[in-house]
């Protein structure tokens, strides 16, 4: 079972140990149990979940050990079912994981994976985004922060960049014309005081679709303002003209 994993992650220079690709079969069928009764993931992505999910989310890791190699705390925010970050979590189990998550039966199964895979160090969070980035012992606080549905790369770096310390990384997946969207953020970066550093491909044999991790990085503190209140990044997004 997961074979497939277990080559796609030696194709992106880790071994997963039996106690690791353990938990990514207890994790399938936890999911699959889950999703007869809430709508956690489609059955299309489920079929193919090694692929979607557990080695999409894990391509992630060597462009995380080469731009935040000491890394201690990782928030995933709009984490859905937990990805990309609990597969993070399983590769990297010293990363204290805060998963942030507005809908509660989501959220619900989040408790439960965290406790069925026996993860320490891991927090779910019950809010959206320009919630949990107004609380104290969360704003600005994160060695890394990622986010892998968020839309638009304006609207989740809004949602992202405040959680971030001064110094850490922000890695978002992307796909399509990246280099627009990167140009489009121009006034997103420069409001809320990230650079990006790198657009990182995170393409791999038997992953489900090739994509990029755009990666910024925090260099000063972000304005109070931001983010904006519920609804409005998205609604009114930090855009730069072309």
């Amino acid at each position: 079972m997961l074979e497939q994993l277990h080559q796609m992650t030696l194709a992106l220079g880790m071994e997963l140990s039996s106690d690791q690709m353990d938990q990514f079969r207890r994790y399938k069928l936890g999911l699959e149990a889950w999703n007869q009764r809430m709508n956690l993931t489609s059955q299309k992505a489920l079929a193919r979940i090694e692929q979607v999910h557990f080695a999409d989310s894990l391509s992630l890791i060597p462009v995380l050990r080469h731009w935040a190699p000491d890394a201690q705390r990782m928030v995933d925010v709009g984490t859905g079912a937990g990805f990309p970050g609990v597969p993070i979590k399983l590769a990297l189990p010293h990363l204290h994981l805060v998963l942030v998550e507005a809908t509660q039966k989501k959220a619900s199964f989040l408790v439960w994976l965290a406790g069925e895979l026996g993860l320490d160090e891991v927090d779910v969070v019950v809010q959206r985004a320009e919630e949990t980035a107004r609380v104290p012992q969360y704003r600005e606080t994160f060695d890394i922060v990622t986010a892998r549905a968020l839309g638009l790369l304006p609207v989740a770096l809004e949602l992202t960049m405040p959680l971030s310390k001064v110094g850490g990384v922000v890695v978002i997946p992307q796909r399509g014309d990246v280099a627009s969207e990167i140009r489009r953020s121009t006034l997103a970066l420069d409001e809320l005081a990230g650079k990006v550093v790198a657009v990182e491909s995170v393409s791999a044999d038997g992953l489900s679709q090739d994509s990029v991790a755009v990666v910024v990085k925090k260099e000063m503190l972000t304005p109070e303002r931001y983010p904006r209140r519920v609804g409005i990044p998205s609604k009114r997004p930090l855009i730069t003209a072309l």
